[in-house]
């Protein structure tokens, strides 16, 4: 990759990264977050209306400018 970062969006919180093939579980970590107790979900854009597709912790990711993503608790229950 060039000299120009990469830049991607992680719950709307911008990362710039130096290279642009990492697995999921990489990506996990360089946004912060800890352990494999999250669900990583890929957006199509801001305000994506599908809530994004999941993607698995070994699933290598080719990432783009602009890239989208959204890590969420794996444990979440929603209305209990």
């Amino acid at each position: 990759m060039s000299d120009e970062r990469l830049h991607i969006f992680v719950n709307r919180r911008k990362l710039d990264l130096d290279r642009a093939d990492m697995a999921v579980a990489e990506l996990v970590t360089v946004a912060g977050f800890e352990g494999q107790g999250w669900d990583v979900l890929r957006l199509e854009g801001e305000g994506d209306p599908t809530g994004g597709t999941p993607l698995a912790y070994t699933e290598v990711l080719h990432l783009k400018q602009g890239d989208r993503f959204r890590i969420i608790p794996g444990n979440r229950t929603f209305g209990s």
